[in-house]
């Protein structure tokens, strides 16, 4: 004789967007785990996406995306001296940052990174010990802030620096209400003639107009970033120009 049985379908749709720990499940998935368990896929506060059993979510067995117990380790390992003067534990927090500038879409800067398609390279997201490795290796220092050399750029290992945050504030780029398409050039509406300018210190130290195009305008601004070895972003059209120029 069968064994009559009780059970109903859970509607697991009512969890949609709650939280579990860390995680927010986003998705109910229309797949299963290797031993039978329904998946679901979630979103970490640190950016992070996986699938996971979403039983082990209702019941507090998985509360993150695995970046809780790396932060366990890292702490452990930094008290046996793994690091020096604790700097594994500043320079996660520095890939943490970048992580959730480019994923977390609740972040207060994600349209500035993740929503313009800026990303972390697999390479740094995934294994942290390698974005570790490069940090030591290029300079990382505390009070440094990473920078990326090329602002419409991700964050990957040709692409980034250590630098001071003032040199960091620098290296911005063009403001939303930029016509020109140059960094440090606008255009003036009565005569529709291009002016450049730089700012260093809370001084102006440049202010050249007259210019008939942007791009004359922005190879002068260059000319004078290069000639006095400032930190302020180049423009990277015109430098070709720019070349001949100095030659």
């Amino acid at each position: 004789m069968k064994r009559k049985t009780n059970k109903s379908r859970i509607n697991y749709n009512q969890y949609l967007n709650c939280i579990f720990g860390r995680l927010k499940l986003v998705k109910i998935l229309d797949e299963m785990s290797n031993d039978g368990r329904l998946l679901a896929l979630v979103e970490c506060d640190c950016g992070n996406e996986k699938k996971t059993p979403i039983r082990n979510l209702i019941k507090g067995v998985t509360k993150s995306c695995g970046c809780f117990n790396k932060e366990q380790i890292i702490k452990r390992n930094t008290k046996h001296g793994f690091a020096k003067v604790g700097n594994i534990d500043k320079i996660y927090s520095v890939l943490m940052g970048m992580k959730q500038r480019c994923y977390y879409k609740k972040h207060k800067d994600y349209h500035n990174y993740g929503g313009r398609g800026i990303t972390v390279c697999d390479e740094w997201r995934k294994d942290f010990t390698k974005f570790y490795k490069w940090c030591l290796d290029n300079g990382y220092k505390k009070g440094l802030e990473i920078d990326r050399r090329n602002n419409d750029g991700n964050y990957s290992p040709d692409n980034c620096r250590f630098v001071t945050h003032q040199i960091n504030s620098l290296n911005r780029r063009k403001r939303i209400d930029n016509t020109s398409g140059y960094i440090g050039i606008t255009c003036h509406k009565i005569n529709k003639l291009y002016s450049c300018q730089i700012n260093y210190k809370n001084k102006k130290i440049l202010y050249k107009s007259g210019f008939k195009t942007a791009r004359e305008a922005a190879i002068v601004r260059n000319e004078y970033i290069i000639e006095n070895n400032l930190p302020h972003k180049l423009n990277v059209v015109g430098l070709l120009n720019l070349e001949s120029r100095l030659c």
